[in-house]
């Protein structure tokens, strides 16, 4: 997803502007939260030098693992996820940091069993505030999500969280769904 400036600019303009804002931010410089807004605005961020994305969102998916993909951390979901929307979601974001980042995504949408405390008619314990966004960052690119979404089916920590419950099972295979369509 690239924002508003991004889709009214012509590609060998981006491609200079690509260039103006390297030259400003430096090539040594770690990238700011504001710099990668206005990149990503711009359309530029994923031409911004690689090693300085992957420093970026390292840090991001640092940020991710502090907070927690349990549901118990809902109120911190939201904040997080609209974060990476602002930052461009999941076009600019480098390989390994994708496929940790989307492990996560997919952690936090799928949940935890429920049908215990004083969720007992409640089949899965999910965010609330986070599994509508981590939808919608997929929905925004499916041809980036749906490869690593299927890959990720075989990672031991999403087949774990799916052998717990049928009904978790069932929102790891609507979020293919969401990516599919």
């Amino acid at each position: 997803m690239t924002g508003v400036l991004a889709e009214v600019t012509r590609p060998a303009v981006t491609v200079e502007l690509a260039k103006h804002v390297q030259d400003k931010i430096g090539r040594r410089t770690a990238l700011t939260e504001l710099q990668v807004r206005v990149a990503s605005a711009s359309g530029v961020l994923p031409y911004l030098r690689k090693a300085q994305r992957r420093a970026f969102f390292a840090a991001f998916l640092d940020e991710l693992n502090r907070i927690a993909h349990h549901w118990t951390s809902y109120t911190s979901h939201g904040g997080v996820l609209r974060q990476l929307q602002e930052f461009g979601g999941l076009w600019a974001i480098p390989d390994h940091e994708l496929h940790e980042i989307l492990k996560w995504m997919v952690l936090l949408y799928v949940g935890e069993p429920g049908g215990r405390g004083m969720g007992v008619n409640r089949k899965v314990f999910y965010s609330n505030s986070g599994a509508p966004l981590v939808a919608s960052i997929i929905k925004d690119a499916p041809d980036i999500a749906g490869p690593v979404l299927t890959e990720l089916g075989s990672d031991k920590d999403v087949k774990r969280a799916c052998a717990q419950s049928t009904h978790v099972e069932r929102r790891y295979q609507d979020l293919l769904d969401v990516a599919e369509s």
